[in-house]
């Protein structure tokens, strides 16, 4: 069934994604908010498609029609024809009511069965509203279905977004009704269900199926900003370790963590960090690291905005067919090949680049 999404481009990263969600209770695999304007073709064909393939894979994202939409005839009316037309499709469908009697149990056997639930919400500020639903089904991701597909800002796609940003960018006037609607209801979820861990995501049904099973969606991400703490030793056990070696697809040598440090950063739960040594004098970037389940998160940002902000001067270096290289040049101020090896470097001065770059290019493996 995976076959299905090779589409997406990326069949391996879909399938630990898919693997993931399976482990997951099925009611918090993903709460699908449907703006009217996605319910028409060709937006409706799309997202028929998407859905096609999420129920093949045993996966069942609850769809929301209402969230932003006080005209209950019309909630009503879009759900019988999204339900008419997903079931013509060979996707199974229950449609249900935020009023309904004991919803969230009702919800959760529909998922565990595969059965798709297309929920009306035609009570907004009733006693289910929007974030008692979002912190009762303990949601994992948000996802708002607009025709712009995420927020354009000053010409270009803000992939990433901290939700500490999102009250400057409604204050800003930029934004279209549909995306202030939605942030200001990312703000009001926050403030009233602000347990747990979760993210928010713009997107269109032309990207929905990337933005769920890939790192490298188009559409905008909304989260908190990570917890990062500046350590100046390693913490030793298995949780980092376990960390790092996931990250790298291989095991760190025995010893790596008892080895002496410059310092640090690392977030909260160890999904992501960087750890520097001295190498020539100099500050190396030893390990830099987000975990698999974790990637297209922004934590690679959370950590790299606390490095560069303690660490004036650092180098590091990465392989020659590493996909992260294209981002390293973006943050970096320089690069020099070196025979498998690019060096990277910030804030060097010229005359401590020959020692660097030949340092790091015979810096010992880490890894066993």
């Amino acid at each position: 069934m995976l076959s299905s999404l090779s589409a997406v481009g990326a069949t391996n990263e879909a399938r630990f994604y898919a693997d993931l969600f399976a482990k997951e209770d099925p009611e918090r695999f993903a709460l699908v908010l449907l703006d009217p304007r996605v319910l028409k073709n060709p937006l409706l064909e799309a997202l028929t498609s998407s859905l096609q393939i999420l129920s093949n894979l045993g996966l069942a994202p609850i769809l929301l029609i209402g969230a932003l939409d006080e005209d209950r005839t019309a909630i009503r009316f879009q759900s019988q024809r999204l339900a008419r037309d997903l079931e013509t499709s060979g996707v199974k469908v229950a449609k249900l009511n935020t009023a309904t009697y004991g919803l969230v149990a009702e919800l959760r056997r529909r998922c565990k069965s595969g059965i798709i639930p297309i929920l009306e919400m035609t009570e907004r500020r009733g006693p289910m509203n929007l974030p008692k639903l979002v912190s009762d089904l303990r949601s994992a991701k948000i996802v708002s279905l607009q025709p712009s597909g995420g927020l354009d800002l000053d010409g270009r796609r803000r992939r990433n977004l901290r939700l500490g940003e999102v009250g400057a960018l409604i204050a800003g006037g930029a934004l279209s009704p549909g995306q202030q609607a939605f942030l200001r209801m990312v703000q009001r979820i926050e403030l009233e269900a602000n347990e747990g861990r979760r993210s928010y995501i713009l997107a269109s049904p032309l990207n929905l199926l990337p933005e769920l099973f890939t790192a490298k969606g188009s559409g905008t991400l909304i989260r908190r900003g990570a917890e990062v703490r500046q350590l100046d030793k390693l913490p030793d056990g298995p949780g980092l370790r376990t960390a790092i070696s996931s990250a790298f697809g291989k095991s760190l040598r025995a010893d790596y963590l008892k080895s002496d440090i410059l310092t640090a950063f690392l977030e909260a739960e160890n999904r992501a960090g960087a750890i520097f040594t001295e190498l020539a004098g100099l500050p190396y970037l030893s390990k830099f690291w987000v975990v698999p389940e974790a990637q297209g998160e922004g934590l690679a940002r959370d950590v790299w905005d606390a490095v560069v902000e303690a660490l004036p001067q650092f180098y590091w270096r990465s392989r020659q067919a590493n996909p992260f290289n294209d981002w390293y040049l973006s943050v970096c101020d320089g690069m020099q090949q070196s025979g498998d090896w690019r060096v990277f470097w910030r804030g060097l001065d010229a005359p401590d680049l020959p020692a660097a770059i030949a340092a790091a290019a015979r810096a010992k493996d880490d890894f066993s």
